[in-house]
C-alpha cells in the first residue's frame, strides 16, 4: 500500500510539473529544450528556425503551432535525440542536400539513456543524406515514424541492429529518394505508406518485419477503401502498384506482393491508387475481350 502511495505521488508530482513553452520567430528553440523538463510540451509558433538541435530531455514534445508554418533549416542534422519518449511533429524541416545531414537522429550521448519509444510525426522532411537514422540496439528501439512526408534524401529511414522494440513506419509518403527504407537487421511494421522511389527497401536480413495489418475499412494513405499493406510505386512507372489489377475495387492488387532482393518479404494487401486500379482494370478487360 505504502508504495502504492508513493508511486500515485510521483505520479501526480510528475504531472503537475509539465509545463507548456512557447517559441517565437527570432527565438531559439535548442534554448527552450535546454531549459525544459521531463513532460514538457514545446509549442513553436510560425517562423524559420536553425536545425542542430540536441535533446537530451525525456517524455518532451516539440511541435509546430500549425502544420508545417513552423520551418528548420538545418545546415547538417535537424534534430539530435538522446533521450526516451520525445516527440517531434508538425515541422517543415529541410536539409543542407541530398547527400549530406541527417533530420532525425536517434542516439544517446554520455550522460542520456538512449532514444527509446519516440514519436516523429506529421513532418514534411526534405532534402537529408538520411530523412531518420536509427540504430544500434543498446541506444534507440520502439521508434515510430508516422504519417510524414519525407523526399529527395539519399535514404528515406535507415534502420540498423535494433534489438529493443520493432520500428513502426506507418502513414508515409516516402518519395524520390535512392532508397525509401535502408534495414539491417531491424525488425519492422511497415503498413500503409506510399513508397515512389528509385529502391523501395534495401533490407539484408528481414527478420522480424511485417509489411501489412489485417484488412479493415478506412481511408488508406493513396485514398482507397481499406487499410491493409502499402503502395509500391517507382519513379519511371513500372512498380507492383502501378502496374497490377485491383479487379474487385477493395483498394488492394489482386495478388501479393514479394518484394524483390528480400526472398521472404511479402505484402499480402499490396495498395493500388484509384486512378492507377481503374486503368490497370481497363486495360486487363481489353486484354480478355482481344480474340
Amino acid at each position: 500500500m505504502v508504495l502504492a502511495v508513493l508511486i500515485s505521488l510521483q505520479a501526480i508530482t510528475g504531472s503537475a510539473s509539465a509545463g507548456t513553452m512557447y517559441v517565437e520567430p527570432g527565438d531559439s528553440i535548442q534554448t527552450a529544450v535546454d531549459n525544459s523538463h521531463r513532460g514538457d510540451t514545446i509549442i513553436v509558433n510560425p517562423g524559420t528556425y536553425d536545425g542542430d538541435i540536441d535533446i537530451s530531455t525525456a517524455n518532451l514534445t516539440i511541435m509546430s503551432s500549425s502544420p508545417c508554418k513552423a520551418i528548420i533549416e538545418a545546415e547538417n542534422n535537424a534534430f539530435n535525440i538522446y533521450e526516451s519518449n520525445v516527440t517531434i511533429k508538425n515541422f517543415n524541416i529541410r536539409g543542407p542536400g541530398k547527400s549530406s545531414g541527417t533530420c532525425f537522429s536517434f542516439s544517446r550521448n554520455e550522460d542520456t539513456n538512449g532514444s527509446f519509444n519516440c514519436k516523429v510525426e506529421n513532418n514534411t522532411i526534405s532534402n537529408f543524406s538520411i530523412g531518420a537514422d536509427i540504430g544500434f540496439y543498446m541506444y534507440s528501439g520502439g521508434e515510430s515514424i508516422l504519417n510524414n512526408e519525407i523526399s529527395n534524401c539519399e535514404t528515406g529511414i535507415y534502420a540498423f541492429d535494433l534489438m529493443f522494440g520493432a520500428l513502426n513506419v506507418s502513414g508515409n509518403k516516402i518519395t524520390s529518394c535512392d532508397n525509401g527504407l535502408y534495414l539491417i537487421d531491424a525488425p519492422c511494421v511497415i503498413t500503409n505508406n506510399h513508397f515512389n522511389n528509385t529502391v523501395n527497401v534495401n533490407a539484408s536480413d528481414i527478420t522480424g518485419n511485417v509489411c501489412n495489418t489485417t484488412e479493415t475499412v478506412g481511408e488508406n494513405v493513396v485514398g482507397g477503401p481499406c487499410l491493409g499493406g502499402n503502395c509500391w510505386a517507382t519513379p519511371s512507372g513500372d512498380g507492383f502498384s502501378q502496374t497490377h489489377c485491383d479487379n474487385n475495387g477493395d483498394g488492394f492488387a489482386d495478388e501479393p506482393y514479394k518484394l524483390e532482393g528480400c526472398d521472404n518479404y511479402v505484402d499480402y494487401l499490396p495498395l493500388i491508387p484509384s486512378n492507377t486500379s481503374v486503368v490497370a482494370s481497363s486495360e486487363s478487360s481489353a486484354q480478355e475481350e482481344q480474340p
